[in-house]
Formats: C-alpha cells, structure tokens, sequence
C-alpha cells in the first residue's frame, strides 16, 4: 500500500480510495482558514532514494484557498486545498475540483507539520479509523460502503458523515494518539533539490 507518501495519502485513484479517510463534510470552518504564502510552488519528495517524478504544485485559489495539482505533468490530478488551523496545528483539507461520478467528493485530511524550509505532512491512518470505528462505533458518525477488491471479496469502506464541528473534535482527540497518524513524508522545493 505504500508505493510513495504522494500516492498512499492522496489516493489519486479510485483504487485507492479505500486507503485513505475521507468525509462528506470539510474539516474546516471558516474562521479556522489561513494562508501561508510559503506554501506556494512546486514541490517533489525529498527522500534521496526517491525515484518518484510527481510533483505537488500549490497556486493561488479563489480568497483564500490554494489550487493543488498533483502529478508529473500538467494532466495531474486538481484539487481544492484549504490550509485551516486547528489547536495550534496547520492542516490541509483536500477536496477535488471535478467530481466524476454520482457519488459525493470527499474531503481528505493532511496534518502539516512543517512548510518551511520543507514541507512535512501525515494523515490519519485509514487502518486505525476502520479498526476504531470496528470496536466502537460510537467514536464518529459513519457509513460503511460495501465494494469489492480486486479479487472480488467483499469488503468496506468507511466514510466519515460526522459535521465539521464533530470532525474538528475527533481530530484534537486524536491529536497525540500516535498510531493514528501514519510516519508522513517531507518534501522540498522543486528548485532546491537540484
């Protein structure tokens, strides 16, 4: 599951949308909404090894919003991204510009734990929401949607239906439960790393 930090917190396709959390509603409201400058450009993961050509370019949205494109070329993948504070916590709720589909568009969480002088972000686990909500499904408001894998077992996947404001609790709940959080990943400016 963990081909590059990009892909596993993004799921950038259908077939790993099971991966990631989603929810129907924002994470944010709009008092909590900021806008760091700093964030805007192109960036690519740091890790030396990395052999990884997908880019994370943010620019000026609408207000204060930033447009996010993810991928190597100008055919990347559009997102809405708005940079919210949350306890004294930077974070990043992604929201995709075209919706294909029937289905709702989801909103996806990033923790940003850092921008400058490299970007380093995590997301909360899908694993651990899927086991938590397994033993106490009290713990957030959900549905279970049924599908299939690639193998054609029966499955589910959780989608958070809670509101903004019971998102915003659960996340400061959360905010120190470490296996909660995946390890993140670092990136730096395109320009720095040649």
């Amino acid at each position: 599951m963990k081909k590059t930090f990009l892909l596993a917190t993004m799921g950038l396709s259908l077939a790993l949308a099971g991966c990631v959390v989603t929810s129907v509603y924002p994470f944010y409201t709009a008092k909590d909404v900021v806008f760091e400058p700093a964030l805007l450009g192109t960036w690519v993961e740091s890790a030396p090894d990395s052999k990884s050509e997908d880019t994370w370019t943010f620019a000026k949205g609408d207000g204060q919003e930033y447009k996010l494109t993810i991928g190597s070329d100008a055919k990347g993948d559009v997102y809405e991204a708005t940079l919210f504070k949350l306890k004294g916590h930077l974070f990043l709720d992604l929201f995709r510009a075209k919706s294909e589909g029937d289905g709702i568009p989801p909103h996806m969480l990033i923790h940003v734990a850092q921008i400058q002088p490299s970007l380093k972000m995590a997301s909360l686990k899908y694993d651990w929401l899927k086991q938590l909500v397994e033993k106490n499904p009290r713990a957030i408001r959900h549905v279970k949607i049924k599908e299939k894998d690639s193998n054609g077992k029966v499955d589910y996947r959780v989608v958070l239906t809670a509101g903004t404001h019971e998102l915003q609790r659960f996340v400061r709940k959360h905010l120190k439960t470490a296996e909660a959080w995946d390890s993140g990943g670092e990136m730096k400016r395109q320009d720095a790393r040649k």
